[in-house]
């Protein structure tokens, strides 16, 4: 019998060793460990076929037919992880701990490639991240939320402060969705678990911190499902209100998204929410796309769909507000670092004060 060696999840991420991931690219792309390198031994389509084997004539088949296709790839598989891990130790892992990572483990052994299989696959991975975001749900800091108008430059402004150190949780990159139905314009898809992933890895690297700060976003952007814990944050956390002249945000909306460039996305996502335009919005958008006027497109957008959505969505929000006006970018971004360096002030007193 041969004993496959094996490694733990947690022992594979504090080791920082090299991550050998045997799924498809589809498998791959949806989820996967952090810093793994995808070196599939199936296509896509390759795997539904042995899976359709599986199912309609049993296990042998289905081993059979998968030997026939992993066979000729051997030779590729060997030189390209001696590339990839220069004969260090390093774990391999597929779905669950089975067949796929098995076989390549027991295969590289006879080859004299140290390697590990990584205990429970990607699922051990999956079940981390979702006890870690469990433990941090339980946690009680709180939240400076940042808040305005389509175009106000809130995703720039947060990510000013990220690369200055603020403890800034950006979920519109984490979701790879920008929170509006233009939202997945030039962005790749992401799952809720890759979502997940994500959040769990930024709150990790934050750490402990007095405060985190977070755009104001509603349960879902785009496909995905914003935590609970964080929604709760959200409507109790102190908000920092921004505005900024319609001007403005019509320019910040251009260099954003290029609609010029993005002509076919932008039409089929105005067709989306045309039956809440009014007959005259209707006449002036569609008008406006065929003359590739963008600015009038989002002038109208904002002025009669975006701004009294917002409107409506601010009432959700129980904390206090503190409103800040700018006319340009650096200006916001200095504002808003002022107000928060002035609201980690107060809440580190009133800490001290509970501590007491």
């Amino acid at each position: 019998m041969i004993v496959v060696k094996t490694i733990k999840i947690d022992d594979v991420l504090n080791k920082e060793m090299p991550i050998i991931d045997v799924r498809t690219p589809a498998e791959f792309e949806k989820f996967h460990i952090p810093g793994a390198v995808n070196l599939p031994i199936f296509t896509n389509e390759e795997r539904e076929v042995v899976g359709t084997t599986y199912k309609q004539k049993g296990t042998e088949a289905a081993k059979e037919l998968g030997i026939s296709i992993v066979s000729p790839q051997i030779p590729f598989i060997y030189k390209r992880v001696k590339e990839l891990t220069n004969h260090q130790e390093f774990a391999v892992y597929c779905w669950r701990g089975g067949m796929r990572s098995k076989s390549l483990v027991t295969i590289f052994d006879m080859m004299g490639l140290p390697s590990r299989q990584v205990e429970g696959g990607i699922r051990a991975y999956r079940q981390k991240v979702t006890a870690g975001l469990e433990d941090f749900a339980i946690q009680t800091t709180p939240y400076l939320v940042l808040e305005g108008l389509t175009g106000t430059s809130k995703t720039e402004i947060l990510t000013a402060l990220e690369k200055k150190g603020y403890p800034v949780i950006d979920l519109e990159g984490l979701a790879a969705h920008r929170g509006s139905v233009f939202g997945r314009v030039d962005l790749p898809e992401r799952s809720q678990k890759e979502f997940e992933a994500k959040l769990y890895l930024r709150l990790i690297e934050i750490g402990e911190t007095p405060y985190y700060i977070i755009e104001s976003e509603s349960k879902r952007l785009g496909n995905i499902i914003i935590p609970d814990f964080i929604l709760e944050g959200k409507q109790k956390g102190t908000r920092i209100q921004v505005h900024a002249p319609l001007s403005y945000r019509i320019h910040t909306i251009l260099s954003t998204y290029h609609p010029e460039q993005h002509h076919k996305e932008i039409s089929d996502a105005i067709t989306k929410i045309e039956k809440r335009f009014s007959n005259e919005d209707k006449e002036v958008i569609n008008q406006a796309l065929e003359a590739k006027n963008y600015e009038c497109i989002i002038e109208r957008l904002l002025l009669y769909y975006y701004d009294p959505r917002y409107e409506h969505k601010a009432y959700e929000n129980e904390g206090n507000i503190i409103h800040l006006s700018y006319k340009s970018l650096e200006e916001g971004i200095q504002l808003v670092q002022n107000e928060v360096d002035r609201l980690e002030i107060k809440l580190r007193l009133e800490g001290e004060k509970v501590s007491l």
